[in-house]
């Protein structure tokens, strides 16, 4: 084994992790509300109403306490990333290498807060969204089926009815596709005309791609997500614990952290669904041209 490995491999893969995590977000974690707080294996996140102005500052005074609040409870999932590091020949580890096992703990901890959300969102859209106060769960609105194709005048669709509640108004809005799916358009003369050209609400939104997207029982459809940033949170525990130990029998140091994620929907009209075939080009059709003699 490497000889005094502690001394120099394990901060140098400790720096990595933590420099690499503050540095790079996850590829979903930047696209929802974060401020939860942990309280032992859960975490809680606020929930507000919409708030109105007043005009009148003594009906204000009135009025303080309007708006509906309360806290989403989430079952922290633990997660654990441990390397065995065994070096018989004692001349393999170095800095660099250790810089590479702290990348690679990096993203394994941005995938699986990026696994929590996905299985957020699927949640949302197989059992729906219980609100503020409310006793069962509010659906999230559909759009398409497994057996046709999503076109971009289908997302355009899902973002409008996104945009019906003004609770989102200016809000990032971001789209999860298949990982596979290209996104193609053709610009016929009238989508090139000037005074349409800035109408394509697709080009707004904060293209995202999963391969983990929730499939239909066929495996031929999948789910297309568009939400709102404000509708789902997401949480990770960064006093992350350090796994630092020495496995005698197999002659092994063990390194990594494990860490406590969570995720959930907190508002059922700021997320939609768009069932599609699995495979296809996120396409828009040209529109018909007719010349008038």
């Amino acid at each position: 084994m490497t000889q005094n490995i502690k001394e120099w491999f394990v901060p140098k893969f400790e720096d990595t992790v933590h420099n690499q995590y503050q540095q790079n977000t996850s590829r979903l974690g930047d696209t929802v509300a974060g401020g939860g707080t942990f309280t032992g294996d859960k975490i809680y996140f606020p929930r507000m109403g919409v708030a109105e102005a007043y005009d009148s500052p003594q009906f204000a005074r009135l009025a303080l306490a309007n708006v509906a609040q309360d806290f989403i409870e989430v079952q922290a999932s633990p997660k654990f990333i441990a390397f065995g590091l065994w070096d018989p020949n004692a001349n393999k580890y170095s800095i660099a290498t250790a810089t590479e096992y702290g990348k690679q703990a990096a993203s394994a901890i941005a995938r699986a807060e990026d696994d929590c959300i996905i299985r957020a969102l699927n949640t949302a859209a197989t059992t729906g969204v219980k609100e503020i106060g409310a006793a069962g769960f509010e659906a999230v609105e559909t759009f398409g089926d497994y057996d046709t194709p999503a076109d971009l005048d289908l997302v355009a669709e899902a973002i409008a009815a996104l945009g019906e509640d003004e609770a989102f108004e200016g809000e990032e809005v971001t789209i999860v596709l298949p990982f596979r799916n290209k996104v193609q358009m053709s610009l016929d003369p009238y989508m090139a005309s000037n005074d349409v050209r800035g109408n394509m609400p697709w080009n707004d939104l904060n293209w995202k791609r999963s391969e983990r997207l929730a499939q239909s029982a066929d495996g031929a459809g999948v789910d297309i997500m568009v939400y709102a940033k404000s509708a789902l949170v997401s949480g990770y525990n960064d006093k992350l614990t350090k796994i630092d130990e020495r496995d005698g029998p197999a002659l092994t140091d063990i390194i990594g952290y494990w860490l406590q994620v969570g995720a959930a929907a907190r508002n059922a009209r700021g997320i939609k669904r768009i069932k599609t075939k699995k495979n296809f080009n996120l396409f828009r059709e040209p529109t018909p041209m007719r010349t008038v003699a």
